[in-house]
């Protein structure tokens, strides 16, 4: 359930704890078949979180279940994931918000539990029975009037945080955060200026071949592939005893491996695994230690070098290989390197093709340019300066190919935004790709009333959720408790 439309403790501030409201979910199918009758989920400021009847925890259990089911959703297994998991979200706000109250020194007024009580013995005619407060026992009397006093206490946190539900002054609640009226008119707006786009895109990862190759072919030393083998440890000292027993013939290379090597660099033979020159000169600290491993001749040890994970000392176990460009191996290494080292390079490609783009569309228009240079067109709808695509408000559609996460790119929105109608963007790196944008459409919406004022609540009651469900004071232990007793066969 999307978080803006999760229950809150505010959508069930009222919970009465009546034995007879109470509406028994099915018995889960965990490791002993059977419900458990009582399991601590975690705890609140020291308080338990405890499933068992009777206990807030329980009741929340409830009153989610009622919720589904008069909502028309089925009950099974995986609807119980969520009741519990929002039970437990609602408790653990029940509990601050109790000892927020209780520390403020509030106490409920009696007059104002007796006001609450009087609807549980009504009569038919919807009027006070004494004759029902009477014959109802002392015992469910004195639970009602806990659970309103609970309730009250509650209620009066939620009041004073968020506004009255039932207390207004006209359309106004009463008590709450009051929210300026500039960060009303501002949300009002938020929807109503929209652009709309037209947009081509060049996938970096149709950076041709051919363009790969030249690139190897004039860095050809990078690709290179030596076979070395390596002993790695962790500081100099140790290196340069390993270095001197070595070169006095104290221990062979391969029973160097064995006693000292970490094998960060190698196989459990002492190999190294990445072996291309670009690799191994990424693992050095000093790159003019590169020449002095290149240098080695057949079966020669190199010094210590200070490599990232300490120390290594190399051996040449044959003469490089230079790189066959034919070779389909050396081909997706190359197309692999150039990917993760060297992305500036495809961009500037294809930042000059999205100019060529921009040029030609420019001498005709935007379809046109597109039908001489065998581009796709995409069309973007209308959609307002969103960030994030929060929900106060429509957003761009990401799911358009060539769009995924642009709702949350600066450079992307602020560019959108920035363009005079008809105008082109220059070419922006967006994902994996570059794209140009051409400014087609403006749209005015109609003023949307008082719709922002209606959700500003429910995003502090979120805020103030998320900021109690990340306490100090809570030990929430409620994943593998539920887990554990509820999933397991």
């Amino acid at each position: 359930m999307k978080k803006n439309t999760a229950y809150t403790i505010g959508s069930l501030i009222i919970l009465l704890i009546c034995a007879f409201c109470f509406v028994a979910l099915p018995a889960f199918t965990g490791s002993g078949s059977q419900q458990p009758d009582s399991l601590v989920f975690g705890k609140y400021n020291g308080k338990e979180i405890k499933y068992e009847q009777g206990s807030d925890f329980y009741n929340f259990v409830s009153q989610y279940g009622q919720m589904f089911q008069s909502q028309g959703r089925q009950i099974d297994s995986s609807s119980y994931y969520y009741i519990f998991n929002y039970a437990f979200n609602s408790t653990v706000s029940k509990y601050a918000y109790t000892d927020a109250v209780e520390n403020s020194g509030y106490e409920v007024p009696k007059a104002a539990v007796n006001r609450q009580m009087l609807p549980y013995f009504y009569d038919e005619t919807g009027k006070y029975s004494s004759k029902l407060y009477k014959q109802t026992p002392e015992a469910t009397v004195a639970e009602i009037r806990r659970g309103v006093e609970d309730s009250l206490t509650t209620s009066r946190y939620y009041d004073d945080n968020f506004g009255s539900d039932t207390d207004q002054l006209g359309s106004t609640a009463l008590y709450g955060i009051k929210e300026a009226s500039a960060e009303v008119d501002f949300l009002k707006d938020y929807n109503k200026t929209k652009r709309g786009f037209n947009m081509v895109a060049f996938a970096l990862s149709d950076y041709p071949e051919e363009e790969k190759l030249a690139f190897a072919k004039e860095n050809a030393a990078k690709f290179t592939k030596y076979d070395l083998s390596v002993i790695t440890v962790s500081d100099k000292s140790t290196a340069e005893t390993v270095s001197k027993r070595l070169a006095n013939n104290e221990i062979t290379f391969t029973d160097a491996v064995t006693e000292y090597s970490s094998k960060n660099y190698s196989n459990t033979e002492g190999k190294v695994t990445s072996s291309y020159q670009y690799q191994v000169e990424n693992i050095i600290v000093n790159k003019d230690d590169l020449a002095v491993i290149a240098d080695l001749a057949v079966d020669a040890i190199s010094p210590a070098i200070e490599t990232i994970s300490g120390y290594s000392i190399f051996k040449t176990d044959s003469a490089p290989a230079v790189a066959d460009f034919e070779n389909e191996e050396v081909k997706k290494t190359i197309s692999s390197y150039i990917t993760n080292y060297e992305k500036t390079l495809i961009e500037d490609y294809f930042k000059a093709k999205a100019t060529d783009f921009t040029n030609e569309a420019l001498k005709s228009d935007f379809d046109s340019a597109c039908t001489a240079l065998g581009l796709t067109k995409q069309e973007i709808a209308p959609f307002p300066l969103n960030f994030g695509s929060v929900d106060i408000s429509s957003s761009i559609d990401t799911s358009v190919k060539g769009l995924s996460y642009a709702d949350s790119n600066e450079n992307f929105l602020k560019t959108a935004f920035s363009l005079k109608l008809n105008d082109y963007s220059e070419p922006l790196v967006l994902n994996d790709n570059i794209i140009v944008l051409q400014y087609t459409t403006s749209e005015t919406a109609a003023e949307e009333g008082p719709y922002a004022d209606s959700n500003l609540k429910s995003y502090d009651e979120n805020a103030a959720q998320d900021f109690i469900l990340a306490s100090d004071k809570l030990e929430n232990n409620f994943t593998s408790v539920y887990f554990n007793n509820f999933m397991n066969n």
